[in-house]
């Protein structure tokens, strides 16, 4: 990976001595080995919840978009706004159980877990019970 330039306008005692690898650990979010680990529930509990849930949101939600325009100017294209509501909620659902197996990396407790897979099933539910509607239009 190729050193990014710091930025100058950050004053020196706010810039982590560990910067590097803080930008290798976000770089590695975005390959195929992460999301794997992710699903298995090998990641930390806070990385589980926050990517699982939100990380994946912020990709799925272009698709949405493309696939809603696409289905404004060929109405047969419409099923798959359900279809996709569907995958991206069973995977949820992986996401859920994932975060109940996770190990916290600090000392966050059980209640935590628990705020989170109930969070991540309100996610999935919302996802599979609207994926009959978002066909609709």
């Amino acid at each position: 990976m190729t050193k990014t330039p710091h930025d100058d306008h950050i004053p020196a005692d706010l810039t982590p001595k560990n910067e590097g690898e803080i930008q290798a650990e976000r770089a590695r979010m975005f390959t195929f080995g992460f999301w794997k680990s992710l699903l298995a529930g090998r990641e930390g509990l806070g990385d589980t919840f926050w990517a699982g849930n939100y990380l994946a949101g912020l990709l799925f939600l272009p698709v949405m978009v493309v696939f809603l325009a696409l289905a404004s100017f060929v109405p047969l294209l419409s099923p798959l706004l359900s279809a996709s509501f569907v995958v991206f909620g069973v995977y949820l659902l992986g996401v859920a159980r994932a975060v109940a197996v996770a190990q916290p990396k600090g000392n966050s407790g059980i209640g935590l877990r628990i705020f989170g897979v109930i969070w991540t099933l309100m996610n999935a539910g919302m996802c599979l019970v609207y994926s009959p509607f978002v066909a609709g239009q």
